[in-house]
């Protein structure tokens, strides 16, 4: 119904903002990455909106860039995940980092976002580990997600793999399950790894 909402910022919580389009406010809820990079009050500001309908309300959900709101959508469509509990997903992790943690099956880095559990982070990644595009990773935040549980082997491995040309999600499923290992070792492992996977 609302593609986006470009008006004043009047107001800014730590869950919401007020946006004023053509005199009217729009009270929207937003993650982490809306609330950091707000302009001051009384300037304006553009937010990718989608609106949930509940039989008791409607509540609007802002969103800076249209990724990020197709992310939002792809994880209410997981049994189980509500408005709330996508945004908190996607306060905890931009859009790049959560596409990394579903693709590699990373349900450690799900289950630490506050009311996510253990089921709720599996169900995410079956569902949706195939539907993520690759594009929407970039190389910093493979790298953030993964320091989260790699050691400094894994992680130096990881950089050499992505420098050589490999997504950050192949490179990551080449090294997953590989350790005790120094960085070289676990370099020429993933390779034959990715060779054996056809690339």
């Amino acid at each position: 119904m609302y593609a986006y909402i470009n008006g004043i910022l009047t107001e800014s919580d730590n869950q919401y903002v007020v946006v004023e389009a053509n005199g009217i406010g729009y009270q929207i809820y937003v993650p982490g990455s809306v609330l950091n990079n707000l302009p001051s009050k009384g300037d304006r500001v553009k937010l990718f909106t989608y609106l949930h309908l509940r039989e008791d309300c409607q509540e609007l959900y802002g969103f800076l860039n249209k990724d990020e709101k197709q992310f939002f959508e792809k994880l209410i469509s997981v049994s189980g995940v509500g408005p709330k509990a996508a945004l908190a997903m996607l306060s905890a992790f931009s859009a790049g980092q959560l596409a990394m943690a579903i693709i590699t099956g990373d349900s450690k880095s799900l289950c630490s976002v506050p009311g996510i559990g253990k089921k709720t982070a599996e169900r995410v990644i079956l569902e949706l580990k195939d539907k993520i595009d690759n594009d929407i990773i970039r190389p910093q935040e493979s790298m953030t997600i993964a320091s989260r549980r790699w050691n400094t082997e894994q992680m130096e491995a990881l950089q050499a793999l992505q420098a050589l040309g490999y997504p950050a999600s192949e490179a990551e499923r080449a090294l997953a399950g590989l350790e005790g290992k120094d960085a070289s070792a676990l370099i020429r492992q993933a390779l034959k790894n990715l060779d054996n996977s056809g690339r």
